[in-house]
Formats: structure tokens, sequence, C-alpha cells
């Protein structure tokens, strides 16, 4: 068996609306922490045309109807876990799972009186080892 690095994906750009009642995006991804060895995922974000913060939270998948219900804020009680949940202006930050699940990162802006989009730089990058035996190695470079 060999031990591989993996990245899947390498997301550059988001733009969130500011000021309504949707203003946030989800990228929903995957962690099996069986498969997928020492998982990570990094995100660089920095907010480019405003001083107003936003919000980054990562929450199971299953939450997000609760949390879009509630209109979530870190002054109030969630009723479900928050693996992850920063305000500002710019992050530099890596997640690490301690559990298998189905995860969403949400950037979030309903919480601001800006009333204008904010552009942001966003950066993600998912990590992974994965164990892959020699003969899978083989047919990959024969095909």
């Amino acid at each position: 068996m060999k031990v591989l690095p993996h990245v899947i994906r390498n997301i550059n750009e988001f733009n969130i609306p500011a000021g309504d009642l949707y203003g946030y995006a989800i990228l929903y991804f995957g962690v099996n922490l069986i498969l997928m060895f020492d998982y990570r995922l990094s995100f660089d974000i920095e907010v480019k045309n405003s001083d107003e913060p936003i919000q980054v939270l990562i929450i199971s998948r299953k939450s997000v109807p609760a949390w879009k219900e509630k209109n979530f804020t870190d002054k109030q009680s969630s009723g479900f876990e928050v693996y992850y949940n920063n305000r500002g202006i710019k992050f530099n930050d890596v997640f690490r799972p301690s559990v298998s699940d189905a995860y969403a990162f949400i950037l979030n802006n309903r919480v601001s009186d800006f009333k204008e989009i904010k552009a942001l730089e966003v950066t993600l990058n998912h990590n992974w080892q994965q164990e892959v035996k020699e003969s899978q190695l083989k047919d990959r470079v024969g095909n």
C-alpha cells in the first residue's frame, strides 16, 4: 500500500449579497475519516470592498435548514453543533474535522447592515491522504 496526498477542490471567488434574507453562500463537502487520512480544509478569505465583517461557519449539512430558520448569530443558542464560527474581514485558517460528516461551509452576510454586495476573494483547499493499492496505480497509469 502507498499513501498518496490528494487535493480535490480549489475555489477562487464568491460574491455574497448583503442586507437581504439570503445574504450567504454555502459549499457542501463530505469527510469520511476512515478513507481520508489527515483531512484539512484550508481557507483564505478577504472582504475587498467593505470594512464590515463577514461570518464564516462550518456546521453539519443536516443542520442547514435549522440554521436558515433561526438566522443564527454567534450570540444566539443554535440548537446544533457549530464546528467553526468566526467573524472578520480577513481569514487564513484551517479546519480539521474530528468526525466523519457531510459539512456545510457557510459565508454568512445576513446579520450585517451593509446594503451593497461584498466582493470576497476566497480560496478553499481540501487536502487529505488516501491509501491506494499498487494494482490501482498500475490500472490508472495504463489508461
